[in-house]
């Protein structure tokens, strides 16, 4: 039993917990938010998402997204700006692009050039215009599943022995 506790007595007579140290695995499982007040639309984010290798989880609205990624690591975000009015979701897109290790893909209205110049001065990883289907958006999810695994291994995750945490610690 190379992992055993141990339970030892201090000097003054309380017990003491001794935990050996057990290895840690790499946890392969990535999480997606995926923001969309269409549900349509969010349901078709949601399987190019999966096909893409993503555990994901839908918010119909910015309040309830921003209350999820305060709580939850996530490696990858989708914002669905389409037929939404962009100032609704600015919070929501300002804290995604300020998170370090976070790929946020911002879905937008065709022809705004203003919601692109914004989302792009911000450094979204992508803004794409115009999304109807998720036959190539698939696609991306698969590309940012591998720089989100090459992102975490860059982090020295592998290195230091580190699991990906399921949760953020800190303020929940």
């Amino acid at each position: 039993m190379p992992y055993q506790d141990a339970k030892t007595l201090t000097a003054g007579g309380q017990i003491q917990l001794k935990f050996a140290k057990r290895p840690t695995k790499l946890v392969s499982v990535f999480q997606c938010l995926i923001v969309s007040a269409d549900s349509e639309r969010r349901k078709m984010f949601e399987r190019a998402a999966a096909d893409g290798g993503w555990k994901t989880f839908l918010c119909a609205d910015a309040p309830t997204a921003l209350n999820f990624i305060n709580r939850s690591l996530v490696q990858l975000a989708i914002v669905d700006l389409e037929s939404q009015q962009a100032e609704a979701f600015r919070p929501l897109v300002e804290q995604f692009t300020a998170s370090s290790g976070l790929l946020l893909i911002v879905c937008g209205n065709e022809g705004e050039m203003e919601e692109e110049v914004w989302v792009r001065q911000l450094g979204a990883w992508l803004y794409l215009p115009g999304v109807l289907d998720s036959s190539n958006f698939a696609l991306l999810c698969g590309e940012a599943r591998h720089i989100a695994e090459r992102l975490w291994k860059s982090n020295g995750v592998e290195r230091c022995g580190s699991a990906l945490p399921a949760q953020r610690h800190g303020n929940s």
